[in-house]
């Protein structure tokens, strides 16, 4: 009986120490697959294809409904109808080549926990009206994707400049 009571003793110490080892290891960390980041990949040539071509509607389309929209300045705009109502004003009312073309060379996506994704991207700006063709702006974008009924949309894109502009 004695025996028993110390296997027993024994077998539930070993039971709260395995549990205990489990509790304490970190979570499997999120990951994405090689379509997830083929297409927020995709979505930097969405939006920066619709500013340079001035198309309003695909500039948009790269966007969730609530996402939030930062400028080098800080200032922000949030959701659908004020990011449409800006790029539209910032076309000035033209359509087509803007003459302007941007690159993102580097790209960094992480996954999050929640299932999302974060990424830092260089972008570089090209002014092609000139000859040869030259470098208008260059910097980064600290962006946050959510995976929507759509794919992956930007919930939060923040733009900023190497060099600010004067």
């Amino acid at each position: 009986m004695r025996r028993n009571t110390l296997l027993l003793a024994v077998a539930l110490l070993a039971l709260v120490a395995a549990a205990g080892w489990m509790h304490g290891q970190p979570e499997a960390a999120a990951t994405l697959t090689a379509e997830d980041r083929a297409e927020i990949t995709q979505l930097y040539a969405t939006m920066y294809q619709g500013s340079d071509f001035r198309d309003a509607d695909l500039w948009l389309s790269a966007f969730a409904k609530d996402a939030v929209f930062v400028f080098p300045t800080g200032d922000q705009l949030e959701g659908h109808d004020a990011l449409m109502a800006w790029r539209q004003r910032s076309f000035g009312g033209q359509t087509g080549d803007s003459k302007r073309r941007h690159h993102v060379p580097n790209i960094r996506i992480s996954p999050t926990a929640d299932g999302g994704a974060t990424a830092r991207a260089y972008w570089i700006e090209l002014d092609v009206a000139t000859s040869p063709s030259s470098i208008k702006n260059t910097g980064t974008a600290d962006d946050v994707f959510v995976k929507t009924d759509a794919g992956w949309k930007f919930q939060h894109h923040a733009v900023h400049l190497d060099v600010p502009i004067n």
